[in-house]
C-alpha cells in the first residue's frame, strides 16, 4: 500500500519531524510567521481600542514585527525550516514597521 504522505522517523527527534513537515509542505513555516504575526497586530489594536478607544496601528505594526521576526530567527537556526527569501521578508516588514512608527509620531512622543 503506497501512501501520499510518508511519516516521518520519530526515532531522530522531534527537530527532524518538524523539518521532513516543512519539506513536504513549505508554505507551512510562512503560515506560522503569518499567524504570529496576525495575532500580535490585531490582537494589540483590539486590546488597545477596548480600553482606551483608540490604537497605535504603527506601534502594533513594529511590535508584531518584531515579535515574527524571533520565531523567524529560531527557524533559520537550522536549515531547512524556513527559507531565506522568508526571512528576507520578515526583516523587511521590521524596517517598514520602524519607518512608519518614526514618521508617524513626533520627536516629542517617542
Amino acid at each position: 500500500m503506497s501512501y501520499l504522505y510518508n511519516l516521518p522517523n520519530t526515532t531522530s527527534g522531534l527537530d527532524a519531524i518538524v523539518i521532513d513537515t516543512f519539506s513536504v509542505f513549505p508554505f507551512m513555516s510562512s503560515l506560522i510567521l503569518l499567524f504570529v504575526y496576525l495575532t500580535v497586530f490585531i490582537g494589540g489594536i483590539t486590546r488597545q481600542l477596548i480600553k482606551s478607544g483608540t490604537a497605535d496601528y504603527s506601534a502594533w505594526a513594529l511590535i508584531a514585527g518584531m515579535a515574527t521576526l524571533l520565531p523567524a530567527l529560531i527557524f533559520s537556526i537550522s536549515a531547512g525550516f524556513i527559507q531565506l527569501d522568508w526571512l528576507i521578508i520578515v526583516v523587511a516588514m521590521n524596517i517598514l514597521g520602524a519607518i512608519w512608527f518614526f514618521l508617524d509620531k513626533k520627536s516629542s512622543e517617542i
